[in-house]
């Protein structure tokens, strides 16, 4: 039996996408070492409630084993997969072609 994790995530235009998925996908998407090193990306600022929630997930659930930019790589990773069609559709709308 597995248990359900219910996220939501709320765009400024009052948009919510519910989500839901087991606790064993969540640790299997989110909860795991990074294909690439911290050292090797780019620095982000991310809100301080959002560093705050994010830094009590890897220390209880990733047990202190996974960074915090390991995570933000799986979510953002995650986000493109599940959002690609829509970026590249909107990307190509606003994108003007140099020829």
């Amino acid at each position: 039996m597995f248990a359900q994790v219910q996220t939501s995530v709320e765009f400024k235009s009052s948009i919510t996408v519910n989500c839901t998925c087991s606790t064993q996908d969540y640790r299997r998407l989110f909860i795991r070492e990074p294909e690439v090193k911290a050292r090797a990306g780019k620095m982000a600022y991310v809100r301080p409630e959002f560093h705050d929630r994010i830094m009590r997930i890897t220390r209880v659930i990733g047990r202190d084993k996974l960074s915090l930019s390991a995570y933000i790589d799986h979510v953002l990773a995650h986000h493109f997969k599940q959002c690609e069609e829509a970026i590249k559709s909107e990307y190509a709308k606003n994108y003007d072609s140099v020829f």
